[in-house]
């Protein structure tokens, strides 16, 4: 009979029990990650996961399940559209985490959120919202913080899923001009997602930050997974909320709650 489990799904469930079984008298949380858009973009935030871990040695880091789909539909081009043709990827891969094992589900996508609801509504366990968690995470890390200039896909964008939720928290949100948006931002994601020259996506994305600090914002906010592996943090003169690390850490929170499911 053949699996309904992809291999590496499979492989990683496996190689979970195996170093669990006679290790702990219960199973400990299990992290459940969808990634692959991009890819480069799901390694860093599973490196974040690393990186924040308060951990002395391995056994001490989280059980993690990641299943990277590549393969989904661009998420600004369907925004645009207003296609549905992502939904079956999308609530396919959040139920292949929930039936390998995993005890909630983390998706370092920001533009992918627009579609929460559906993949929520396709499992029985939490799947992590990445935009409110920026949302509360810029409250709460820069209180002093007014007007939030966003660096964002076209797709996150258009959705309004920032601007909404920092709409409902009193502060303004910064968008790029058109002309910027797609010669700077989107140019540098798509760079990155190629595997262009990081100096040029550095120096793009600055730019854009630079036009957004320049008329006001207090703040500026990584609204995309791509955006942190080229943005230089040091160039900015204000204060820069990674979502990527805020969902990292909101992983970690929840793996931190305890129980087995």
């Amino acid at each position: 009979m053949k699996s309904r489990f992809p291999h590496h799904v499979l492989l990683l469930s496996a190689l979970w029990l195996l170093t669990s079984c006679g290790h702990r008298t219960e199973p400990r949380r299990i992290v459940g990650i969808f990634g692959g858009m991009g890819p480069e973009a799901t390694a860093n935030f599973y490196s974040e996961i690393v990186r924040l871990t308060p951990a002395k040695k391995d056994q001490d880091h989280l059980p993690v399940l990641i299943y990277s789909l590549p393969q989904v539909p661009d998420r600004s081009t369907c925004i645009a559209s207003g296609s549905r043709e992502i939904v079956p990827y999308i609530t396919q891969a959040v139920r292949k985490l929930e039936r390998g094992g995993a005890s909630f589900i983390a998706i370092p996508c920001n533009t992918v959120h627009y579609y929460h609801a559906d993949m929520q509504r396709a499992v029985r366990i939490p799947v992590l919202n990445m935009i409110t968690e920026t949302a509360d995470a810029v409250l709460r890390e820069q209180p002093q913080a007014r007007t939030v200039g966003l660096l964002a896909t076209n797709g996150t964008v258009r959705a309004k899923l920032y601007e909404n939720e920092f709409t409902k928290r009193g502060l303004k949100v910064l968008l790029l001009p058109e002309t910027l948006q797609q010669c700077c931002v989107m140019d540098a994601v798509y760079s990155i997602k190629s595997g262009g020259s990081k100096q040029k996506q550095a120096d793009l994305l600055a730019r854009a930050g630079e036009d957004l600090i320049r008329r006001g914002a207090d703040v500026l906010v990584l609204g995309c997974t791509e955006i942190p592996l080229a943005f230089d943090v040091k160039r900015s003169r204000v204060p820069v909320v990674n979502a990527t690390q805020v969902l990292a850490r909101a992983a970690i929170r929840e793996h931190q709650k305890g129980g087995t499911r």
